[in-house]
């Protein structure tokens, strides 16, 4: 069973929106408590980094990625670029309109599922970073990333996701998919987790039957 730690940031349980992680690092907001950094730290297992993007917080919502690359949209300031430089975080800008890459991009591994309003030219660079894009809605919502969890064992799946979305998600990620909430009932259940293989984190406000929905459909048990 993975590691986990239930917590909020700035008294809000949507701690999905403040932080993105993979097995090599996590980032986070800045201004979150020292004691709560250091507890995702442990949690997830790997160095945690705080910084803006857009001089904002929202780091999962401006953030995506993989382990080979962190995606940030063609908002971020030259400072949060030598940052991310300092850091040693492989990064790509990606020129889109839809600049909420972390709402608008479902990834795992080289697959991409993109809202599919995005510019054909931001779908060409992602495929020039070796991503295999599809384009697809989940819940008939374009913005595919608020609405799932993924992980290289499962998915999580906005509660109003048809059998056909999650037949789509099985097939083009490779995982068994399944629906849920976080934090009391949020359909957008993005928002309300950080994780990586080693653990995550929850919203403080999601409930039992709620996380065993998650490690029952993210296959966090098994481990």
């Amino acid at each position: 069973m993975l590691n986990v730690f239930k917590t909020a940031f700035y008294n809000n349980s949507n701690i999905g929106l403040y932080g993105f992680a993979t097995d090599s690092y996590c980032i986070l907001a800045e201004n979150i408590k020292p004691e709560i950094v250091e507890k995702i730290k442990s949690t997830l297992d790997v160095p945690v980094f705080q910084l803006t993007i857009f001089n904002s917080s929202l780091i999962g919502v401006f953030c995506n990625g993989n382990e080979n690359i962190l995606l940030v949209p063609n908002l971020i300031k030259a400072h949060e670029i030598k940052m991310l430089e300092k850091l040693n975080i492989k990064h790509e800008i990606i020129d889109t309109k839809y600049t909420a890459l972390g709402n608008n991009l479902l990834i795992k591994e080289d697959v991409c599922l993109v809202n599919p309003n995005m510019e054909k030219e931001a779908i060409t660079q992602l495929e020039k970073l070796n991503f295999k894009v599809e384009l697809g809605k989940i819940a008939d919502m374009s913005t595919v990333g608020s609405c799932a969890i993924l992980t290289k064992n499962g998915c999580l799946l906005h509660p109003d996701s048809t059998q056909d979305d999650i037949k789509q998600i099985e097939k083009l990620f490779k995982v068994q998919a399944d629906i849920g909430t976080v934090n009391m009932g949020n359909p957008y259940v993005k928002s309300g987790i950080i994780i990586n293989s080693k653990g995550y984190i929850l919203g403080d406000q999601t409930t039992g039957p709620e996380t065993m929905r998650l490690d029952f459909a993210l296959k966090t048990l098994e481990k």
